[in-house]
């Protein structure tokens, strides 16, 4: 089952990412009690957002050839890099295909990361719990405001 990062390419990628987005945007609206979207065009404008903003790299996650998610990374001013948005399809969770995707996406970078989760997403706050800790192990800080809990530290490519 390999897992690689693809950087979208706009033409094929576009309405597999706007689907995908719309599908998180439900999802993050369940555990934060949100009113869920009603419309596509927020989906469509954020992805035509990502993909026009040279700060932002927007990738498709692949198990083999398959489309298994999406992460959204921004490089920040200081050299860092902040996940903006991280989502595996339903049917692939559990596989270890986030976890692989977010190593991948962490080595990619030479960077301080930040990584934020919402406090009420309990699902999310233990994957990313478990993933950081094996990956950055002693070399993370954890920070809660807000109702987020922000994960910062090093890629082990880092200086």
């Amino acid at each position: 089952m390999p897992i690689r990062l693809q950087l979208a390419i706009p033409p094929l990628e576009r309405s597999w990412l706007e689907r995908a987005y719309l599908d998180w945007l439900h999802e993050l609206a369940v555990v934060s009690r949100a009113t869920p979207p009603s419309t596509e065009s927020l989906a469509r404008e954020q992805i035509s957002d990502w993909l026009q903003d040279r700060a932002v790299d927007l990738f498709v996650l692949r198990r083999d050839e398959e489309r298994a998610g999406f992460a959204c990374v921004e490089r920040v001013l200081d050299g860092g890099a902040r996940l903006r948005e991280f989502y595996v399809v339903p049917d692939l969770r559990r596989l270890g295909v986030g976890s692989h995707a977010a190593n991948l996406l962490f080595d990619r970078y030479a960077a301080q990361w930040q990584v934020e989760v919402l406090q009420s997403d309990r699902a999310a706050l233990r994957f990313w719990g478990s993933v950081i800790q094996r990956y950055a192990l002693d070399r993370r800080r954890e920070e809660r405001a807000d109702g987020h809990v922000r994960y910062v530290f090093p890629s082990r490519s880092a200086k």
